[in-house]
């Protein structure tokens, strides 16, 4: 019994069928003295499928699989009951079978596999030079034997086709991404067409002298923001899915915060002084350098201050906060005096295309209060910011566009560790 438990707690930790298989047969060769194993398996359609066969000396055994009783294995199956014969050629039942008299068959076994209620195959062994090397007595311990293979072949199973299940949808994924990269790429070039025509459409107007015209040039300056706007949706759309395929290319260099972040906040200018919207940026001087990716950074910042700016009503104020952490790392905070975030979404945020609030308060405005976008903006940030072996959170006490509890979003960077200063 304690070979059977050991065993059995071997067959449990297999993932793999094939091994599983093949240690399963040879102990059950070895446990009743058998000559030659068999695992049958069915198949989804009811029909059988030989698995291993094996002698007792571990040889794979080659032939034909009507090698074996298939009558005898048939009625175990079918009937979820064993078989023991100890002279298959004299037995009442079996022994006019036309596969036990052709192949002279002796000693013989034969145990269902059954979990939960279900047969899902046999295990058959034979010895055909001895007569009466089986009995009843064999049974119990070979058919417990089966009850613990049953249940680790059925696990083993599932695992296997989970792993086949997820590879293709990785595989899935990975076509989705790219063929969404593929798309922003064929979107690109009529826009391209689009602008390059807007562009030459402008230098005729100046050169005809129509350039003042109010009504041309409310068109022409409605193109060139419906072209900036939809280039920057494609831009997003190609730098999330890079980033969710792995793709993401860093080229870093090594440079201080206040030479990415006050550019942005410049950026901004026009914006706040139209909302009367007040960014203060710390004094960042004396932190030390990073080693990281401008561009990549650039567009994470433009992210987490474009959305304080989003999210601020007018009159409101945006900080931009660093210091460095004990362990090394640089942290940097932008907290506004915005209508917060809830509990609830303060992780959701970062999921793609998750758009806080109602979309019928929505606009597609850049700069305009609670003018939102694709809901790219903070996974992308997070996506870059992991590249860069740091992390990113939001905080905030709530949602209420009364009291504006305001949101802190914080972002760690590892720093530049001094040199050593020679002794």
């Amino acid at each position: 019994m304690d070979y059977v438990l050991r065993v059995s707690r071997h067959m449990a930790e297999s993932h793999a069928l094939a091994p599983l298989l093949a240690y399963t047969i040879d102990n059950v060769l070895e446990l009743v003295g058998a000559e030659r194993g068999y695992i049958v398996l069915k198949n989804d359609d009811g029909s059988l499928e030989f698995k291993i066969k094996r002698d007792n000396e571990g040889n794979e055994l080659t032939g034909a699989t009507d090698e074996i009783s298939y009558s005898i294995l048939e009625k175990v199956v079918q009937t979820s009951e064993s078989v023991v014969l100890s002279d298959a050629m004299h037995d009442p039942q079996f022994g006019m079978a036309r596969s036990v008299m052709a192949l002279r068959l002796r000693s013989i076994m034969c145990v269902p596999l059954i979990t939960r209620n279900r047969t899902i195959g046999a295990i058959y062994v034979e010895n055909r030079s001895i007569r009466g090397r089986f009995r009843q007595t064999d049974l119990a311990p070979l058919q417990l034997f089966a009850n613990q293979a049953a249940i680790a072949i059925e696990n083993t199973e599932l695992i296997e086709n989970l792993k086949i299940a997820n590879d293709h949808l990785t595989e899935l994924d990975e076509l989705k991404n790219n063929f969404i990269i593929l798309i922003s790429h064929e979107l690109k070039t009529p826009l391209t067409a689009v602008s390059t025509n807007a562009q030459l459409m402008n230098m005729m107007l100046e050169k005809a002298g129509l350039q003042n015209d109010p009504m041309l040039g409310r068109a022409a300056a409605s193109l060139d923001r419906a072209t900036g706007r939809m280039r920057h949706v494609i831009d997003e759309i190609v730098q999330f899915f890079r980033i969710a395929a792995g793709q993401l290319e860093l080229k870093c260099t090594q440079f201080r915060l206040p030479e990415l972040i006050l550019p942005v906040v410049d950026g901004l200018t026009a914006v706040c002084q139209e909302r009367q919207l007040t960014i203060y940026v710390a004094n960042m001087e004396a932190l030390p350098p990073i080693s990281a990716d401008p561009c990549q950074l650039k567009i994470v910042f433009q992210n987490i201050i474009g959305n304080a700016v989003k999210y601020t009503p007018d009159g409101g104020e945006i900080r931009v906060e660093a210091r460095q952490l004990p362990n090394g790392q640089l942290e940097i905070a932008v907290l506004d005096t915005g209508i917060g975030v809830p509990p609830a979404e303060q992780e959701r945020v970062f999921d793609m295309f998750h758009v806080l609030g109602s979309l019928n308060n929505h606009s597609t405005s850049k700069s305009a209060f609670r003018g939102g976008g694709f809901g790219l903006g903070l996974p992308i940030a997070r996506g870059i910011i992991e590249a860069h072996q740091g992390s990113i959170r939001l905080e905030s006490s709530g949602y209420d566009e009364v009291l504006l509890p305001g949101t802190v979003c914080t972002l760690t960077l590892p720093c530049l560790v001094p040199e050593a200063e020679p002794v």
